[in-house]
C-alpha cells in the first residue's frame, strides 16, 4: 500500500515538475525575445556606433560540459530502471563533478567579459552588459541543476531509487536537458548579436 501511495505522488510530482518547467520556458523564451529587441535598439543607426562585441571561447567548453551531464544523466535514468546500481552511481557522481566542473570554466568566461566590459574605449554603447545578465540568470538556474545532483547523491547514499520509484532521477534529467536547450537557445542569440555588431 505505501508502493502504491509513492508511485501516485510521485506521479503528482511529475505534474508540478513539468508546470515549472513550461513557466521557465516562458520566461527563457521572454527573455530571448527582450534581448533581441535590446540588440536592435542598439544597433539602430541613430543610436551610433557600438563596440564590436565578442563571446569568450570558453562558452564552447561550457556547452559540452552541460551537454555531458543531459547524457549522463539520460544513462542514469536508464541504468535505474534496469537496476544497475554501480553504473548509477558512477553517472551521477560524473555528472556532479562535471556540475561543479561548470562553475570554474563560466566564472572564467565571465570574468573575461568584464574584463571586455570594462575595456577603456571611445564607444560607450556595446552589448556586453545585457549579455552578462543573460549569462548570470543561466548560471543560477545551474546552481538549481547542481542542487538537484547533490540531492540524488543523498538519495544514492540511502538506496532510495529503483526500477519503479526513480522520479527524482527523471526530474533531474529533463531540468538538465531544459537547461541544455536554453543554453543553446541564447548562444545562438548572442552569437547572432555578435556577427551583426562587427558587420554594422
Amino acid at each position: 500500500m505505501r508502493r502504491i501511495n509513492q508511485v501516485a505522488e510521485d506521479r503528482r510530482l511529475e505534474q508540478g515538475a513539468w508546470l515549472f518547467l513550461t513557466s521557465l520556458t516562458v520566461f527563457f523564451l521572454s527573455c530571448t525575445f527582450l534581448y533581441a529587441i535590446y540588440v536592435m535598439f542598439r544597433l539602430a543607426p541613430q543610436s551610433g556606433e557600438i563596440q564590436p562585441f565578442y563571446l569568450p571561447r570558453l562558452f564552447i567548453l561550457t556547452t559540452v560540459n552541460m551537454l555531458a551531464i543531459s547524457v549522463l544523466l539520460h544513462m542514469a535514468v536508464e541504468a535505474v530502471q534496469r537496476e544497475r546500481r554501480i553504473d548509477l552511481a558512477r553517472y551521477i557522481i560524473l555528472a556532479f563533478i562535471l556540475g561543479i566542473a561548470f562553475f570554474a570554466v563560466q566564472g572564467s568566461a565571465l570574468a573575461w567579459m568584464v574584463s571586455e566590459m570594462l575595456r577603456p574605449t571611445a564607444l560607450v554603447n556595446n552589448l556586453y552588459g545585457l549579455t552578462f545578465f543573460l549569462v548570470i540568470v543561466h548560471a543560477l538556474h545551474v546552481v538549481g541543476g547542481v542542487a538537484g545532483l547533490t540531492f540524488l547523491l543523498f538519495g544514492l547514499a540511502r538506496a532510495k531509487y529503483d526500477h519503479e520509484r526513480y522520479f527524482p532521477i527523471r526530474f533531474c534529467a529533463l531540468y538538465w536537458h531544459f537547461l541544455d536547450a536554453v543554453w543553446i537557445l541564447m548562444l545562438v542569440s548572442f552569437y547572432l548579436a555578435a556577427y551583426i555588431s562587427k558587420v554594422n
